[in-house]
């Protein structure tokens, strides 16, 4: 048998399997399921997985969760769940076992980063590379080899809670993370599913699954480029369509987006599964049919290749392939990405794993070290008049309801979140005893009591990786009295005057505010979205009433998105973005403070003065969005822009301040006419560091195409490269810009870069640009579908 011979390529062994499959062996690898049907007390419950799976099976969702308790527990499930498929069903296919990993193997054991946005906020996408590369080992030394990550949504509504996933609103921005993301973890055989395919975070009120209103030109050029970049030149395995629909179909039965755009235009390979219950979401939510079961057989049709968590639809696909309803070759072209994903993470040839070499394959110092890295990088600094760093032998105030909390700094899917859910199982009582309850009940009524018993409780698990509260760092260097304040929601205003106390008595105040993430009592997540983008709860009052005392105050802003700030930035003296930096956000946060390390760190969004300038991202059309200008011969009646708000946002994309300054000279352009046939636009500054201590610059590269006869947004990046400088020290940055990056849709619905004048900008944000020149892309037209490119070289020396 071929599809046995290792020797063999992949194609091969494919198709040689695929010959050989029944109409219920294709659906069930075309269906997911959940940890808590294979398991019982604990247990590997063989007689409940031989009745279920005698046909073989696709996957199991969220499988990592068996390994909440003890990484012995999931390797040794894992192991005989595999022995199971392989030796004890006609075909011995392994099962795949799927994992979240967007800010770490979420289980015990697995090293904590921080959120994808603070990523985001390193503009190093190196960085991101090194950290899926450590999730990726620590997910394969346990058994998982599919990823349910990267998430490279375009994130352009602050609204929408799960921003802080995220790698921010800039498309280009977001390919190049999302490519290294999916490069590092795929390295380490394990196959990512990035999601969310299509428009997913573009939704209408910023509203979680709610209607997606997106042409074909922004669906193309903007959301769906980050998912291209990574197919082309990471090899992604896999993607996972978005609940929301589009043009009044779900994605996953939307034909002219799961199959025409993805597959003819993008030519992705690869799989595309459901996002959890999207499928059943079809039924019971949008009502596009009139069954589950009915579901199943739109989505298979409209293009949609696995159903999950639990594929109870795609398992009665025969039905209808037997009725005469479904052609076979539907399936067949499932199965086939499906087998080419199992075989190319070497799941056929090594389908278990060695229990000996788990202690060394996980979490250690080295790791924790990296996390608290990332973590410092990513800090960002918006304000500072003169406040910052600040010296020790100041008296500091830390309030604020996020200035002694562990849990708040660290993102939603990962092991600490999981726990909190475990917390949430254990507190709601009979579900093990009754057999029912919700899917969290379920998801944890497999665990035996033992195994729950020896779950950390969160202070134990965050103590136990070193971290630490921002009053616990900074009273490392400072003399701190730290007061709550108020929660993060609610109307609780009893410990104002604590604070107020604490204030009075201290030198400098340090408010840590802002928001936190999860399932319960938070203000972002998962179908946790926002209306409002003030600070939650009564934070803005005791921020205002701390203020009156007349100390110097240094806001540190936490939380999954962003927070409308007007108030804070005339008022304190420094703010500092934080967003969701792990478990090493307080030490990292006290560096900076303390000054032994100058902020790095530059915002991947834009943060609006209120929520009526949303949508307020960098890159809008020509003619729209706060940058534009009115007509001149009408400006003196029709002078554009609010009357009751600034059209300008807070702080711009791309922005962030250092504690050093930057001398930038010498810019140019190596040729000011590039051929339009496999061009190249060279274009470099110089930049010496001319403060007094070691610090690191983003040389951004933006520009306009003048000469397009469609609307094109007023500036996009194409570039950027961090320059990092000892004081008093100067390097050169060269970008290389290629032309087939500068593709778009022209009147004609064509995808092509055309000739005209193209104008470079250079900035350290969107809004600081320090040196513009237009220069002219010469010859034909060039076709760029299927020949675009995706990123920009650049070298610093």
């Amino acid at each position: 048998m071929s599809y046995k011979d290792k020797t063999k390529p992949v194609a091969e062994r494919v198709e040689d399997l695929l010959k050989r499959m029944t109409l219920e062996e294709k659906a069930a690898q075309l269906c997911g399921d959940l940890a808590f049907n294979v398991i019982t007390d604990g247990k590997f419950d063989y007689e409940k997985v031989k009745a279920r799976f005698s046909n073989g099976h696709g996957r199991i969702t969220q499988f990592s969760i068996v390994g909440l308790s003890d990484p012995l527990d999931i390797v040794r499930i894992g192991n005989k769940l595999q022995r199971f498929f392989v030796e004890e069903t006609r075909l011995g296919i392994p099962v795949a076992l799927q994992t979240e990993n967007l800010s770490g193997y979420p289980a015990a054991k697995g090293t904590v980063f921080p959120s994808m946005l603070n990523i985001a906020c390193t503009w190093e996408p190196e960085l991101a590379k090194k950290m899926s590369e450590i999730i990726g080992e620590e997910s394969k030394a346990v058994g998982c080899n599919s990823a349910m990550s990267p998430v490279i949504d375009v994130s352009r509504d602050p609204r929408w809670g799960r921003t802080y996933e995220t790698f921010g609103e800039d498309h280009y921005l977001v390919s190049q993370f999302g490519i290294n993301y999916v490069a590092g973890m795929q390295s380490k055989g394990v196959s990512c599913i990035a999601k969310h395919f299509l428009g997913y975070s573009e939704t209408q009120a910023g509203l979680n699954t709610a209607t997606t209103r997106l042409n074909d030109r922004e669906l193309y050029e903007v959301f769906a480029t980050p998912f291209e970049a990574a197919a082309k030149e990471a090899g992604l395995g896999g993607m996972m369509a978005s609940y929301s629909e589009i043009d009044g179909l779900p994605v996953g039965a939307n034909k002219k987006i799961a199959r025409k755009l993805l597959r003819e235009t993008m030519g992705f390979k690869g799989m595309l599964t459901s996002d959890g219950g999207g499928i059943a979401k079809m039924h019971r939510y949008f009502n596009v049919a009139k069954t589950y079961k009915e579901a199943g057989l739109i989505a298979k049709k409209g293009g949609l290749d696995t159903e999950i968590p639990i594929g109870d639809a795609y398992r009665q696909l025969p039905d209808y392939v037997r009725a005469g309803e479904l052609d076979e070759a539907l399936l067949d072209e499932s199965v086939r990405r499906i087998l080419t994903i199992k075989f190319d993470v070497g799941l056929f040839d090594h389908p278990y794993v060695d229990e000996e070499k788990i202690s060394e394959a996980m979490t250690n110092k080295d790791k924790q070290v990296f996390s608290e890295k990332l973590a410092l990088k990513s800090i960002t600094l918006l304000k500072n008049e003169g406040i910052l760093p600040i010296s020790q032998d100041k008296k500091i105030a830390v309030i604020g309801p996020h200035g002694d909390n562990l849990r708040y700094p660290i993102s939603g899917y990962t092991y600490p979140a999981y726990l909190e859910m475990s917390s949430g199982s254990k507190k709601s009582g009979e579900s093990k005893k009754s057999g029912e309850g919700g899917a969290f009940d379920q998801m944890f009524a497999m665990f035996s009591e033992e195994q729950m018993s020896k779950m950390d409780d969160m202070k134990t698990l965050l103590a136990k990786v070193g971290s630490s509260t921002l009053q616990e760092a900074l009273a490392e260097s400072y003399e701190v009295s730290y007061a709550k304040g108020c929660n993060i929601i609610g109307d609780n205003r009893e410990n104002f005057q604590e604070a107020i106390g604490l204030a009075q008595k201290s030198d400098v105040v340090i408010m840590a505010l802002g928001g936190n993430c999860g399932w319960i009592n938070v203000t972002g997540g998962e179908g946790k979205d926002r209306a409002r983008l003030d600070l939650p709860g009564v934070q803005q009052e005791l921020l205002e009433v701390v203020k009156k005392v007349g100390k110097p105050v240094v806001m540190v802003l936490y939380g999954p998105g962003v927070f409308a700030i007007e108030w804070a930035k005339d008022h304190v003296e420094g703010i500092i973005q934080a967003f969701m930096p792990g478990p090493y956000a307080g030490k990292a946060i006290r560096d900076i403070i303390v000054g032994d390390h100058s902020p790095e760190g530059k915002l991947p969004v834009t943060i609006p003065r209120s929520v009526g300038q949303v949508p307020c991202f960098y890159n809008h059309k020509v003619g729209s969005g706060y940058s534009s200008q009115p007509d001149p011969l009408s400006a003196t009646i029709f002078s554009g822009g609010y009357v009751d708000e600034d059209d300008e946002p807070l702080f711009p994309f791309g922005y962030g301040l250092s504690y050093s300054q930057f001398d930038i000279k010498d810019c140019e352009v190596d040729n000011e006419n590039v051929s339009l046939d496999d061009g190249q636009i060279v274009i470099s500054c110089k930049v010496k560091n001319t403060g007094s201590m070691k610090a690191s610059e983003v040389i951004q590269l933006y520009y306009y195409f003048e000469d397009a006869r469609i609307v094109r947004p007023n500036m996009q990046l194409a570039g950027f490269a961090k320059v990092e400088l000892e004081a008093g020290e100067e390097k050169k940055v060269t970008i290389e810009l290629p032309t087939a990056l500068l593709g778009f849709y022209n009147e004609d619905m064509e995808f092509v870069v055309e000739p005209g004048g193209l104008r470079l900008m250079l900035g350290t944000s969107s809004k600081d640009i320090f040196y513009e020149k237009t220069i002219m892309l010469t010859g034909e037209k060039v076709m760029l579908m299927g020949k675009r490119k995706y990123s920009s070289s650049s070298k610093v020396e």
